[in-house]
């Protein structure tokens, strides 16, 4: 469970700690001063390499990270299964990937979208957070209003879902060709949304007419160029 890295990364800290006590006493450091004066000069590189003496095997494999494996699709159970909900979720967990997997969140909060100054400042409090539950992600700001999810470990998805979809400004995640909404996803995001959407039907629709008459006029041109060169082209003959 990536939860649970970090408290044994913290308890692997305080054993070498412990340790080193005893390796600088039994080296000669008499006391508690000798004893925080030789600490207080070891590099990071001392302390892996002490943690790393007085580890057991049985330790470094209990501790050291490793992904959770591949789940594929048992066909049988699938079978078995009566709930279309139910089905479909293995089908989704099947289709995990173990490698790197992209997760988007849309937000919304007070002041939210004219610029992505808010949207930053969220993606910064996500990644603290992130980081203080030992999971294996990064928040990245994709547009004023998104927030990339990105981790190397596929598998760690749902969890990484669950995060998003508990803070009160997500909207909603789409990971996997699945839209889940969030708390943010009110009445008032949705009226907000429908404007928006109808702006961007009428923008792209104002383009695409712009870009229209650009091109019968460009045709237009040609013919009159093409035109003009063939009556160029027979007053020469006469």
């Amino acid at each position: 469970d990536a939860t649970s890295m970090a408290p044994a990364a913290t308890a692997r800290a305080w054993l070498a700690s412990a340790l080193l006590v005893c390796s600088l006493a039994s080296a000669g450091a008499r006391t508690q001063r000798d004893i925080a004066k030789k600490t207080a000069q070891m590099t990071e590189e001392d302390w892996r390499r002490v943690e790393e003496e007085w580890e057991t095997p049985e330790e470094k494999e209990e501790y050291e990270f490793k992904p959770p494996k591949a789940r594929g699709l048992d066909v049988e159970k699938l079978q078995r299964e009566k709930d279309p909900k139910k089905r479909q979720r293995m089908v989704e967990d099947s289709q995990k990937t173990t490698g790197p997997t992209m997760i988007f969140a849309t937000v919304d909060y007070p002041g939210c979208c004219e610029d992505k100054t808010g949207t930053e400042e969220i993606a910064k409090r996500w990644n603290a957070l992130l980081g203080s539950k030992g999971m294996d992600a990064q928040a990245y700001v994709v547009d004023n209003a998104t927030i990339l999810f990105s981790t190397n470990h596929g598998l760690f998805a749902d969890e990484i879902v669950e995060f998003a979809l508990e803070q009160p400004e997500c909207v909603a995640t789409d990971w996997n060709s699945k839209r889940t909404p969030g708390p943010a996803e009110t009445p008032e995001w949705k009226a907000k949304d429908e404007v928006r959407k109808a702006a961007k039907a009428k923008a792209d629709a104002e383009a695409k007419a712009a870009k229209e008459a650009a091109e019968k006029a460009a045709k237009r041109a040609k013919r009159r160029r093409r035109r003009k060169k063939r009556e160029a082209k027979q007053k020469d003959e006469v």
